[in-house]
């Protein structure tokens, strides 16, 4: 998570989001296609993938050390290419053996449910690293050997510049043609991004898809995570019952335009992290390109 509140809260943040309980989404239709509806970067968004300087320059988390294996660097990659402006999105849902995954081990109460847990995460840990690339210290480089730094570009979302992997920009683009289609008359525009990050913040064994730079926050002071640490748990929004939607300022047009593309919205865990998007649909079926 990124704040405007500094590094030491996004530290706090981050270690106490790590143990979470998953609460099911709605569910939207597997593979269904939107025909009327193709991937094209928004205006403000010319070289949305292109890992540009000035980008970087503008992004927190964009440059670090090269000699860290496990570090997020968008330097160009000769060998990838942008997707087809031309693909079509597709709807899907997000897999629930990776939402499952989250599931901590302290929620687990006998030794043959915590087994049954580290299987579903080393699942969701060789899955990641098959199709993201290989994080230090989980899974196997025979699985992929690709770094994951070697995979992450600067896009822009809502016009402003986030480090992501290269193989969910897609989806996200989709997300935002369906929030300028289907949002319009609750506008927001968000002031705060955060996205890929080089450092794990789970404990347990499991992998914070941050690493992965499949999640991203949207502005943590106006989306808290309601039942985590201060500021966010005194946060106004997040006083009383009420929907998951209603303890964010972001609208929940967005949570259903994101969902409708393979992301899990963290609004749904225990936790109440509205802030928080991650893609756990199948990167592969983002677009039927043409």
């Amino acid at each position: 998570m990124q704040s405007r509140g500094g590094p030491l809260l996004l530290a706090v943040l981050t270690l106490a989001s790590c143990r979470r309980v998953i609460v099911p989404q709605q569910k939207q239709p597997a593979g269904q296609v939107v025909p009327a509806t193709t991937v094209t970067p928004p205006a403000s968004a010319a070289a949305s993938v292109a890992p540009v300087s000035s980008a970087v320059a503008a992004t927190s988390a964009a440059r670090v050390p090269a000699n860290d294996a496990n570090s997020v660097d968008v330097a160009p990659d000769p060998a990838a290419q942008p997707p087809s402006s031309t693909s079509t999105c597709v709807r899907q849902s997000a897999q629930q053996f990776l939402i499952d995954a989250h599931l901590h081990n302290r929620a687990l109460t006998t030794a043959e449910a915590h087994s049954e847990w580290r299987t579903r995460l080393q699942r969701s840990i060789r899955y990641r690293t098959e199709q993201y690339g290989y994080y230090a210290g989980f899974g196997s480089r025979v699985w992929n050997p690709r770094p994951l730094a070697h995979q992450m570009r600067v896009t822009k979302f809502a016009g402003l510049p986030l480090v992501l992997h290269e193989r969910v920009i897609p989806a996200l683009r989709c997300v935002e043609q369906a929030i300028e289609r289907d949002c319009r008359e609750v506008p927001y525009q968000p002031r705060s991004l955060g996205g890929a990050r080089q450092t794990n913040t789970y404990f347990g064994g499991d992998v914070s898809n941050h690493v992965y730079g499949i999640a991203l926050d949207i502005d943590p002071l106006d989306n808290p995570c309601c039942n985590c640490v201060e500021p966010w748990r005194s946060n106004p929004r997040c006083r009383g019952k009420k929907p998951d939607w209603e303890r964010m300022a972001m609208p929940q047009c967005w949570v259903t335009a994101f969902e409708q593309y393979g992301f899990y919205w963290l609004g749904h865990d225990e936790l109440k992290d509205t802030m928080h998007f991650e893609f756990l649909g199948d990167p592969r079926k983002a677009t039927d390109a043409h």
